[in-house]
């Protein structure tokens, strides 16, 4: 069997300008995975979640993945799509109706699989594997935390662990069910030893957010997971994240593409496949430095500087790649780029979940009264 596996495209996805609000190009990779696709001639596709970036999608970006949908009816047998954090699962569901009434009409499928669906299946303990030709599909989206609080506060599962309790419980009631040789894991997951690329929703990068690779199960012939943007293998098992399809900002200098894999004998052999995009670079400020801007009218640029003068910003900002603008130090040049770490915070602790939320998406500290005011409620409520 062959596959295709990506994930994270964050389609529709805005950066912020000097010059407004800008979308990223998703329509050439798109495009060319399609392409890719049509040569590869897979039997599957893998959508390892986080399809859209913002929860109410723009029209275009839906459009661009409906489009994409279609495509792979011509290019695949099965197409599989689970939701990420960023993905609204009622929205995903909507499309999954419309391709209902599509899968009728051919052998060829596709199935979007949301946190609701998991839900429901747990529910009604109705947690099987989808057969297709001789292979079982495993879907687990991605998670809300509050899963792992039950977990920890019903069954006493400590709160470190409790998160990836549930990962390896869905796992293991799935298995139950799975009659095929083939087993594949879609996953949308923070996993150990995993390396951030810095631009992952850092309120999901965190100890409950955590899910141990001794979780996944070894009867698992392939793990095809989403979440982290970064391609890389993790551990010795076959756990591979495909990383965004895209450069997502200014942090990501690594390539971006999507993965091949063929299964024989019950082992996968995979290639990792660069997709041609619009780069992200920063420039710092140099005698040369209008030169390198036209030089690179193909990507999109960040100027550092220390001591430009207004009438040469003023020319800088006139160049429409030029995207940002900034005074760094004058004594180093650092570039101002995420860093792979990342400080785990407890989810369980309320106003510091809330004053990191702050200090990342509003990029502004909590005042005072604020603090005392949500210490008051946190007081109340344990």
């Amino acid at each position: 069997m062959r596959f295709v596996h990506i994930a994270d495209l964050h389609l529709g996805k805005k950066i912020k300008s000097i010059r407004g609000d800008i979308e990223l190009d998703f329509s050439s990779p798109i495009k060319q995975i399609n392409e890719i696709m049509k040569e590869f001639k897979p039997n599957f596709l893998f959508v390892s979640g986080d399809v859209f970036h913002y929860r109410n999608p723009s029209q275009d970006a839906e459009e661009l993945f409906i489009e994409f949908l279609l495509n792979s009816y011509e290019n695949v047998d099965y197409t599989f799509v689970i939701s990420g954090n960023h993905d609204n699962p009622k929205k995903l569901s909507n499309i999954y109706l419309f391709n209902r009434y599509i899968n009728r009409l051919s052998r060829k499928k596709i199935f979007i699989y949301t946190d609701l669906d998991l839900r429901k299946d747990v529910e009604q303990e109705n947690l099987k594997p989808i057969n297709c030709d001789n292979v079982d599909i495993i879907m687990i989206p991605f998670i809300e935390y509050r899963s792992a609080i039950n977990a920890f506060y019903n069954i006493g599962v400590e709160k470190e662990f409790a998160y990836s309790f549930v990962h390896s419980t869905l796992v293991s009631k799935f298995l139950e069910n799975s009659v095929n040789k083939v087993k594949i894991l879609l996953g949308h997951m923070y996993l150990e030893n995993s390396v951030l690329s810095g631009t992952e929703s850092k309120n999901f990068i965190n100890s409950i957010y955590y899910v141990k690779s001794n979780d996944l199960d070894d009867r698992i012939i392939y793990c095809a997971l989403g979440h982290v943007h970064r391609f890389q293998k993790v551990g010795p098992k076959n756990v591979f994240y495909s990383g965004s399809v895209i450069p997502l900002d200014f942090s990501e200098s690594f390539d971006h593409g999507i993965i091949l894999g063929e299964i024989t004998d019950k082992f996968p052999k995979i290639s990792f496949e660069k997709l041609n995009y619009k780069e992200f670079m920063i420039l710092q400020e140099s005698q040369d430095l209008f030169e390198k801007i036209e030089k690179n009218k193909d990507k999109y640029l960040k100027v550092l500087y220390t001591s430009l003068s207004s009438e040469v910003l003023e020319k800088v900002i006139k160049f429409d790649n030029v995207l940002k603008i900034q005074k760094v130090d004058d004594n180093s040049f650092t570039i101002d780029r995420k860093s792979d770490s990342v400080v785990i915070t407890d989810a369980f602790d309320i106003l510091e979940m809330y004053r990191k939320y702050c200090e990342i998406e509003k990029r502004e500290e909590l005042f005072p009264n604020l603090i005392n005011k949500l210490t008051e409620i946190e007081k109340m409520i344990i």
